[in-house]
């Protein structure tokens, strides 16, 4: 066998924070929590943005310009991961290249990219992997295991399947619930607050009652009593994804963003289709520095609301990516030209450029 059909071996390792592009002088927004179902277009007014493995072992072999990417995904359990998505995105966070493995749990991605380091990343469901590699070369041989799924969780069924516990709420609890959610609606907090102790005195094990709560204490500014009302909620129904999401925007307030990333975790595991869970998924990501994983998630589905593209700037920002920042802030300011952080949103355009 000749020098040149001889393959190297390289380690690769987690992402490192040190050599983030990250500028905390850039992020001089509040951060936002955004609420559930019909509520979560109306919280957006009420937040600020607080803005602040296996080992994965990879043969390199020379090949020329082209570059080409396979390998294995495997569950926790360390079964074959199928339809998994597999991606390569540098470390501003642009994608390079992609592909979903197959029933097998293989990949295999063509492209090209300058040598350098990138970030390897894995999405199936509501799991997420990724790791930062060193591509010197071509013909990349990749192996990574996914981590666990959350507990407890069984996907909502059907569209217009209701839950036993659901089909028992008295008429009268239901009907002061309606209440809250039109008092809410119209920042008429306290209104829905005596609405809600009326659901919870006609049931007081009513679950969206509590959710609800959870998302008056947020728009008040008390996280922490809506951690409360979100964690009893999801206690009495486990499967209610507005539960988990309440309770992923009360951790994302309160900084505890490992939390919350677990609640939105637990929300997309019941709720794949949720962009609140997603966007809160994001906070998380964007809250423990893993602005990569945070823009994947915002890349993830489409959002039409405006504190999403907030979010997403201050992602870009910290990613070095200043003009499409200044952009998501612009679009933002379009879609919520009232919106009282407008003023201070625009200096921070003035001054990127």
């Amino acid at each position: 066998m000749d020098a040149e059909s001889c393959s190297s071996r390289i380690y690769l390792h987690p992402t490192s924070h040190e050599n983030s592009p990250y500028d905390p002088n850039l992020d001089r927004l509040g951060y936002l929590s955004t609420p559930c179902s019909q509520c979560v277009f109306r919280l957006s007014l009420f937040f600020f943005l607080l803005v602040l493995s296996i080992d994965l072992v990879a043969q390199v072999s020379p090949a020329g310009g082209r570059m080409l990417l396979h390998g294995t995904i495997f569950t926790a359990q360390g079964r074959r991961a199928a339809e998994a998505l597999v991606e390569i995105r540098d470390l501003h966070g642009v994608k390079v290249a992609s592909s979903v493995t197959d029933g097998d749990g293989n990949f295999e991605i063509s492209g090209a990219a300058e040598p350098g380091e990138y970030i390897f990343l894995v999405a199936s469901a509501s799991q997420t992997k990724n790791e930062q590699v060193l591509l010197a070369q071509t013909d990349l041989e990749l192996s990574l295991a996914l981590p666990p799924a959350p507990s407890n969780i069984n996907p909502t069924p059907g569209r217009y399947t209701v839950s036993a516990k659901r089909l028992g709420i008295p008429a009268k609890a239901r009907k002061h619930l309606a209440a809250a959610n039109e008092a809410f609606g119209t920042a008429k907090f306290d209104k829905a607050e005596r609405e809600i102790e009326g659901a919870l005195e006609a049931d007081p094990a009513f679950p969206q009652a509590f959710t609800m709560r959870a998302f008056i204490k947020l728009a008040e500014k008390d996280p922490r009593s809506a951690v409360e009302d979100a964690r009893h909620a999801a206690s009495i129904e486990a499967d209610d994804a507005d539960a988990f999401i309440a309770l992923a925007m009360s951790y994302n307030s309160l900084r505890e963003f490992q939390k919350g990333e677990e609640a939105a975790r637990q929300a997309l595991g019941l709720r794949p289709d949720s962009w609140q869970a997603r966007l809160e998924l994001a906070k998380s990501f964007y809250g423990q520095r893993e602005f990569v994983l945070a823009l994947r998630e915002l890349d993830s589905g489409k959002v039409n609301f405006p504190d999403a593209h907030l979010v997403r700037a201050n992602v870009l920002m910290s990613l070095d990516r200043i003009p499409e920042a200044s952009e998501e802030f612009r679009t933002f300011l379009r879609e919520a030209p009232a919106d009282p952080r407008a003023e201070q949103i625009s200096r921070i355009v003035a001054a990127a450029h």
